[in-house]
Formats: structure tokens, C-alpha cells, sequence
């Protein structure tokens, strides 16, 4: 079942009162807003090892995915890291290490690697992806069904980038003229077509992006996405697809893709 509809416009940043966006850079960032509520169904866990900032081995075996954020990657096979991927890891084991925590399943509990997908929280009740938001040691993202703390996560991520902590320091939006690859990405751009197909709406931005938006999706949203959005500057976050070289790609396709699940994903930036 789908939760509450989000705003299409709204849902992306929640109203800085909840936690009190206007504070020095030096207060505590962990003060959680009600919405980070932990679900009445937690379940007893602890950790064993962790994997990077967003994944751990929990005792029991299961590897755990944390709903509602992406942290930075870290690098293998002789990569470097990406900023702050060290850091996230480093903050989270400090979160779950030696002490006990409650496990919220997602509605959709298991992705396709086979991870368990759920929320977690340490001994005072308090979102572990929240405070890693919170830091700045991530960004905030929605895969539907599992909305259900969406809110929490997006106020946490904007306090960070209010206060400019961690990898808002350095904003790592990036214009449409410097995507040259695949994988998580913020882009800003502006909307250069809105058309629909059977299956799905299509975004087309003034560069090599395009935005598919499911037509199961639609609930999620207030508003269907029309020709109104064309010349509005957007930015948008998710994992982009190339599909370069991909059968079936025709001629004068955009390279890029990101897949549009939810509202959270997206926000009208307003131009001086």
C-alpha cells in the first residue's frame, strides 16, 4: 500500500522549523524532529561489522542496507574514495558499534542484491540514518514503497546543507555540461520537453539528462508533470544510467537517465 502523497514541489526540503535550521554551526546536529519517530515494530539487533556508510553486517548475518540514505562510495579495486565515504563509515560505526539497536523493516524489505532493507535505531529511539543526514555525510533518497520516514530524513539532510557540514561544504550539485558518468548524482538543469509514452512520462533536460517517471509512480505525486515544467530550473538526484551504446537506444536519445520514483527526488530551483 502507498503512503501520503508528497507535494511535487514541496516534499524535497520540510520546513526548517522542525529542526531549527537557524542554529550556529557549532550546536549539536542531532536534535531529531518527531517525524523521526521510531515505528512501534523495531526489533532488537546489533551490529557485527560495517561495510561502508550506509551498510552493515548485522550478528545475526543479515547484510542491512539503511533505508533513506546514500553515503559516498568508497573505493575498491585501486579507486579512490569518494569524499566523505571514509568519514560516513567512520560515523556509523561510532553509531552502531557496542551497544544495542532496534530494526524497522522496510514495506519492501529486501532489494535486488538480496540485502535486507530497514531503518535503524540506536538505544535512545533515535534514526541512525537521521543523524548520519544530519552530518552531512550523505544525501537523502526515496525508493518507494519504503516512504515511511522520507520527511525525518529530508529535514536532517537540510539542516546539514543549511549549516553547509560535511559534503555540503562544497555543494556537489553539478550543472548538466560536467555529468559524464554513471552512478548517484545532484544535477540542475532546466526542462527543455515533457512527454509521455505508454508506460511513462519522460523529462527531457536541456543536456544529455532525461527523467522517466513510471506511470505506477503517479501517486506518489500531486501533480502530473506536464508542459508547465518547461524552462523551470530544476535540481534533481538519483542514479543515473548511460546508455550509450545500449541496444534499442535510438538516434537523438539523451545518454542519460535517471529513474523519477517519488517527489524527494527533485526541486524547482528559483533563478536571481
Amino acid at each position: 500500500m502507498k503512503h501520503k502523497k508528497a507535494s511535487l514541489w514541496g516534499a524535497f526540503f520540510v520546513a526548517c522549523s522542525l529542526l531549527g535550521c537557524g542554529q550556529a554551526q557549532g550546536e549539536d546536529p542531532v536534535a531529531l524532529p518527531a517525524t523521526c519517530s521510531m515505528p512501534a515494530q523495531a526489533q532488537p539487533v546489533r551490529s557485527r561489522s560495517v561495510t561502508d556508510g550506509d551498510t552493515l553486517r548485522l550478528s545475526d548475518g543479515r547484510r542491512l542496507r539503511l533505508i533513506g540514505i546514500n553515503t559516498p562510495e568508497i573505493g575498491r579495486d585501486g579507486a579512490p574514495s569518494e569524499p566523505y565515504a571514509q568519514a560516513a563509515r567512520r560515523a556509523l560505526q561510532t553509531l552502531v558499534d557496542h551497544q544495542p539497536l532496534q530494526l524497522a523493516l522496510g514495506e519492501d524489505g529486501r532489494d535486488h542484491y538480496g540485502r535486507t532493507l530497514g531503518y535503524l535505531f540506536d538505544e535512545q529511539g533515535r534514526s541512525i540514518e537521521a543523524l548520519l543526514l544530519s552530518q552531512g555525510l550523505g544525501y537523502a533518497v526515496v525508493i518507494p514503497p519504503n516512504d515511511l520516514l522520507a520527511e525525518c530524513h529530508q529535514a536532517a539532510e537540510q539542516l546539514a546543507r543549511s549549516a553547509r557540514r560535511g559534503l555540503w561544504q562544497n555543494p556537489p550539485v553539478l550543472s548538466l555540461d560536467e555529468l559524464d558518468s554513471g552512478g548517484f548524482h545532484v544535477l540542475q538543469g532546466r526542462v527543455a520537453a515533457v512527454t509521455s509514452s505508454r508506460h511513462a512520462l519522460w523529462i527531457d533536460l536541456d543536456g544529455p539528462l532525461t527523467l522517466r517517471l513510471e506511470r505506477r509512480d503517479l501517486d506518489y505525486f500531486d501533480h502530473a508533470p506536464d508542459a508547465s515544467l518547461v524552462g523551470q530550473q530544476l535540481e534533481v538526484r538519483g542514479w543515473v544510467v548511460d546508455r550509450e551504446g545500449r541496444e534499442g537506444m535510438r538516434d537523438g536519445f539523451r545518454r542519460y537517465m535517471i529513474s523519477l520514483r517519488h517527489p524527494a527526488q527533485w526541486r524547482m530551483v528559483t533563478t536571481p
